[in-house]
């Protein structure tokens, strides 16, 4: 009967140990990368940087593959940003392809399979929201509160239409992981970084609190002002620097809390199989 005893005590902390561990690794909470070299920017593209009328940012500009940017002026870059050389803006982008993995997070609502989402009219808690191609065609509401985190994650587009917004959010926290191209169009008060695998365009007097990142293809500037200056980190400054290849899809990732968890759970059941044999000796 000890021994039966012994062998249910083991098993309840086991059981209990796994249910903690799978419950602490199910809160997928969204987490913001860490930006390196690509932080002091406000745009960065790959092949061109392209800007007609008095567009305005506070951080820097760079072009991946090097070449000076187009219509600078009548665009203005900084104070504290400036317009930055090749070596410099592929570091840049190698940290961006870096984010643009990180952020490819486990979803909390996913949306993927009901074609084109629109998030006008929506209020949305801290999460990480997914779908295959998001639209804004009104007043999309971030609720939360200082530090909280979400992340947009489309496996295509992300377009913006007429007189759309976004309310609420910490544009630093704010992140937009788009597969293909994003286009803000005219008018649109937007918030957050966009992340574009191909290419970013903001259409006449559209506005910005965040950053613009293209991997592999342009971004086009019409008379926008973009904002985000607490954002910004400290630059950095290369002379020379490897290229990675622009991140593609989904990449395998090691979920840290559940390595941490499934530790945990070893330990405390050869604790307790430890005490409960010394007591039964």
């Amino acid at each position: 009967m000890k021994k039966l005893n012994i062998k249910l005590s083991i098993g309840a902390v086991f059981t209990l140990s796994i249910a903690t561990a799978i419950g602490s690794s199910s809160a997928y909470a969204a987490t913001s990368p860490t930006l390196g070299a690509v932080g002091s920017y406000s745009v960065l593209g790959h092949t061109t940087v392209t800007n007609t009328g008095p567009t305005t940012m506070p951080g820097d500009l760079g072009i991946s593959i090097g070449g000076a940017p187009v219509g600078f002026p009548p665009g203005s870059v900084g104070p504290p940003g400036t317009i930055r050389n090749a070596a410099d803006s592929l570091a840049a982008q190698n940290a961006d392809t870096a984010a643009f993995g990180f952020i490819d997070q486990t979803c909390t609502v996913d949306w993927s399979g009901t074609g084109l989402v629109d998030l006008a009219t929506k209020n949305l808690v801290p999460g990480v929201y997914c779908a295959d191609n998001f639209s804004l065609t009104g007043t999309l509401t971030l609720n939360g509160s200082t530090g909280d985190v979400w992340i947009f994650k489309s496996a295509s587009a992300l377009t913006t239409s007429g007189d759309a917004s976004v309310v609420g959010g910490d544009p630093c926290n704010v992140w937009w992981r788009v597969v293909s191209s994003a286009t803000i169009g005219t008018s649109t008060v937007f918030t957050g970084n966009i992340l574009a695998l191909t290419s970013i365009s903001m259409d006449t007097s559209a506005t910005l609190n965040g950053r613009l990142l293209a991997q592999t293809g342009a971004v086009t500037l019409d008379s926008n002002t973009i904002t985000g200056s607490t954002c910004l980190t400290t630059p950095v400054y290369l002379t020379s620097v490897t290229p990675k290849l622009p991140n593609t899809g989904v990449q395998p990732k090691v979920d840290g809390s559940l390595l941490i968890a499934t530790s945990a759970v070893a330990l405390t059941v050869a604790t307790a199989f430890f005490i409960l044999k010394k007591r039964s000796a």
